[in-house]
């Protein structure tokens, strides 16, 4: 009789860790590979906290998520027959370097990195039916239903275990903590929550992603109970409220009839919110156990021809709002939800829509607009600098109060960045008036003579203001600690400090110490940049002398330039020789 055959090492470890994850790992390999590599460097960022510049750590573990989720597609395309093996590979190496690149290269004229998130969410999802699996467009919808279904349904699943987990983790810390007195905190959140949040939970979702030859027709008609629940949500919970939806929206347009009025600004992203809502309701009720209710069938049918007059509000909203106020990011991502929405009505209006095209229209559209020449931040500032420049000749000709306006809104959102400062310090020059150091508003409001150059596209605006130098403390100090207004770390030694408005109120050992008045040292701060003029405040009361450093300040800007700090982080000194202990 012939002896068993001896399992070496790594066999028998591969038997112990179980044949899903073997068959997993080896499904998705090189996904596998980054999520390890992504929960080693999480290890180090979370547990370590290295002093190094710029992030690279954590800009590595983002670049590692967006390379799995791509390279999950890859491999779903590769199943379907759309790519092959070698092929994607080189795709999934090729798109480490593009997201690493987008990420570290973190440059306005590159585009908005994090964009990649619902890019990728949206091709991921499409990227398992691109191929036709048979001559029937509704078999290529059906299987992209399927595929999508069973995989949010383990993304569920799989973000629930990791709550119980971390219920769990959180009760056996606090219980040790207790009852032995032992602080096992780091051991639990440092490492062991890092481990089943950054590494476990993706892995086993990626184990219960369906398999191409899994797919079953047959599911779609006899559902199980999960998807008779998403079906009963979709058509008694969204679909009764999509309908009011879309009465009050008609209603509004009717009020903007009768009274002659513009629609306001919001009702863009409430139309687009609309559609977006409806599209996915679309997707719930999509599959045949539904369409067979008859009262689906018509919703299907019929639910694009109720979101045409919002629609056409929509259009007129973003008219008004871009021809008055030019183009900003958060208008361009308004446009081109407009853009996905007149598509998706139009083919729903005439019985077209395909189902993939919801996921797979809005990750086209979003692409071109998140990066390249026309992304949302370089798009932006070229129609403000635009907007500027005829403003500014109109101004010259005409000093009306349109022109003053069209000037303060262009010039308010050229000098909310870096790179619109720049662009607008080189148009000034360019016109021949001489700009000293880094533009600001006031030397714009002097150079431009338009009054008021402050923001006024809202009621309040927070600049957050950094010390980036180092600071000379000559002499022998105490160094009492770090405080933060008006939360958080208001006792700092025998010192308290309080923010009442633009005063500062100190006590030291629960007695009255000095009230500050912090006005002065606000005006010496320039709003325009993002580093501290002045970073000291130097306190003097009861024969003693106070030295807050702050390190960051945040001042809450009203429209009468009326400024205050609404939040202070420092580190409180006192000098010797003065009581000091």
């Amino acid at each position: 009789m012939a002896e068993p055959l001896q399992l070496s090492a790594f066999e028998k470890w591969r038997q112990r860790l179980g044949p899903e994850l073997s068959r997993t790992a080896q499904r998705f390999p090189i996904p596998v590979v980054l999520i390890v590599i992504a929960t080693i460097l999480f290890l180090i960022e979370v547990n370590t906290s290295p002093e190094i510049e710029g992030d690279i750590l954590a800009k590595s573990v983002v670049t590692l998520a967006f390379s799995t989720l791509f390279a999950v597609a890859c491999q779903l395309m590769v199943e379907t027959g759309v790519l092959s093996k070698l092929l994607s590979w080189i795709l999934a190496g090729i798109g480490l370097l593009v997201f690493g690149a987008t990420l570290f290269f973190d440059s306005m004229a590159i585009g908005e990195p994090f964009m990649w998130a619902p890019i990728l969410v949206l091709f991921t999802s499409v990227a398992p039916a691109l191929k036709p699996r048979a001559n029937s467009s509704h078999s290529q919808q059906d299987f992209f239903w399927w595929i999508n279904h069973r995989s949010i349904v383990a993304a569920c699943i799989a973000g629930l275990a990791f709550l119980l987990i971390l219920l769990g983790m959180v009760i056996i810390e606090r219980s040790v903590a207790v009852l032995f007195n032992i602080g096992v905190d780091r051991l639990i959140y440092g490492y062991l929550l890092t481990l089943a949040g950054v590494l476990f939970a993706p892995i086993y979702w990626l184990a219960m992603i369906p398999e191409v030859t899994q797919f079953d027709k047959g599911e779609l008609e006899q559902p199980d109970p999960l998807s008779r629940a998403v079906g009963f949500l979709g058509l008694y919970i969204f679909t009764p409220f999509l309908c009011l939806y879309s009465l009050i929206l008609m209603a509004y347009a009717a009020q903007i009839l009768v009274l002659q009025t513009y629609p306001e600004g919001t009702v863009g992203w409430m139309v687009v919110g609309f559609i977006c809502v409806a599209g996915l309701n679309h997707l719930l009720l999509y599959p045949g156990f539904m369409r067979a209710k008859p009262m689906v069938a018509r919703y299907l049918r019929y639910w694009p021809f109720l979101a045409i007059i919002p629609l056409i509000m929509l259009v007129i909203a973003i008219q008004i709002r871009v021809s008055h106020y030019g183009l900003t990011p958060e208008r361009i991502l308004l446009i081109a939800g407009a853009v996905w929405t007149i598509a998706i009505i139009a083919l729903g209006v005439f019985n077209k829509l395909d189902i993939r095209l919801l996921p797979g229209l809005a990750a086209l559209i979003l692409l071109p607009i998140s990066f390249g020449p026309f992304n949302i931040e370089m798009w932006a500032m070229r129609d403000q600098l635009s907007r500027f420049e005829q403003n500014y000749a109109t101004w010259q000709d005409q000093q009306s109060d349109e022109a003053a306006q069209g000037l303060r809104s262009a010039s308010n959102y050229l000098l909310n960045s870096a790179e619109g400062r720049q662009a607008l310090t080189q148009t000034l020059t360019v016109k021949g008036m001489d700009v000293e150091g880094e533009i600001t508003r006031e030397q714009l409001t002097a150079l431009l003579g338009v009054p008021d150059i402050a923001p006024t596209y809202r009621d309040n605006e927070f600049v957050l203001l950094a010390q980036k130098e180092p600071v000379d403390l000559s002499g022998d100090f105490i160094f009492y600690g770090r405080g933060e207004l008006p939360c958080c770390e208001k006792e700092v030694g025998p010192y308290e400090f309080k923010l009442d408005d633009r005063e500062l109120v100190i006590t030291r050992d629960n007695e009255p110490f000095a009230t500050h008045d912090l006005t002065p040292w606000v005006n010496q701060q320039n709003m325009s940049v993002t580093t501290l003029r002045e970073p000291m405040i130097e306190i003097q009361a009861d024969g003693r002398t106070l030295l807050l450093l702050v390190y960051h300040a945040t001042f809450e800007l009203k429209p009468d330039e009326v400024r205050k700090p609404a939040r202070l982080d420092y580190y409180v000194l006192e000098k010797k020789g003065n009581g000091a202990n």
